[in-house]
């Protein structure tokens, strides 16, 4: 079963003009786009509609589970935290990315955050109209001009048709995803694909089940990130438990 408004949210912020430090703090709204039919912005919302967002330098993980070199990588807290508890399911929301992907960000940079029906993580940095960074669930958040990724439905479902004709009840599991920079496209299940001045990296499409798994991808400017960032952001805001909740 999806994930009802209440546990989803899909916010805006601006990183704060004076950005010195690895930490910043900054005021979230619900994206505008979200107000579209059958959806009002002014119900409940996972940490309401206009919750805090704080960015924090926590260092190398504790996570005994985690081997080299993902051990070793610094990480990055981002807290959402209810202004007020009306509207809010839970008082305050986070999860993790490597602080790589949040040490580039600048001042006047737009932050997408969302979490989909699915309770798949996904954000992405926007300069000037123009991606920066976005990792997770990214189909769920804006990706600037000139950059789209989406699942190829009507792809996937000409394909399926030519398996049907063998097996009437073949269905694909696993969704590729098709990623469109500057106008050139690649059709991406899983692996590395470098498009103009960016750096793709899949670790698998969209997969079907009940609600199913959203995709887990990374994407970002090949100059302000390392791949090993990118993919263990991916792999952060991938894990089940990746969302922390407190009420």
């Amino acid at each position: 079963m999806a994930i009802a408004l209440c546990g989803a949210f899909d916010y805006v912020a601006v990183v704060p003009d004076g950005r010195g430090s690895d930490d910043f703090e900054s005021r979230a709204i619900v994206r505008e786009s979200t107000n579209r039919a059958n959806v009002d912005i002014s119900e409940s919302w996972l940490v309401g509609i206009s919750p805090h967002v704080r960015i924090s330098n926590v260092g190398q993980s504790d996570d005994k589970s985690l081997r080299p070199p993902w051990n070793l990588r610094k990480r990055s807290l981002i807290t959402l935290v209810a202004s007020t508890r009306d509207q809010a399911t839970v008082a305050q929301a986070a999860f993790y990315t490597d602080k790589a992907f949040t040490d580039c960000m600048t001042a006047g940079d737009q932050i997408h955050l969302s979490r989909t029906g699915c309770g798949g993580l996904g954000y992405s940095v926007i300069r000037d109209g123009r991606l920066v960074a976005a990792v997770g669930a990214i189909t769920a958040v804006p990706l600037g001009s000139g950059v789209r990724i989406s699942i190829p439905r009507d792809l996937i479902s000409s394909a399926a048709a030519v398996f049907r004709k063998r097996d009437p009840d073949f269905e694909f599991t696993h969704m590729p995803l098709e990623v469109e920079v500057a106008g050139a496209r690649s059709i991406l299940s899983e692996g590395v694909r470098f498009m103009g001045d960016y750096r793709v990296i899949v670790r698998h499409g969209f997969l079907e089940g009940e609600p199913g798994t959203d995709e887990s991808v990374s994407i970002f400017l090949d100059r302000i990130c390392t791949h090993a960032a990118g993919e263990f952001s991916a792999m952060l805001l991938d894990d089940p438990d990746a969302l922390s909740m407190s009420w």
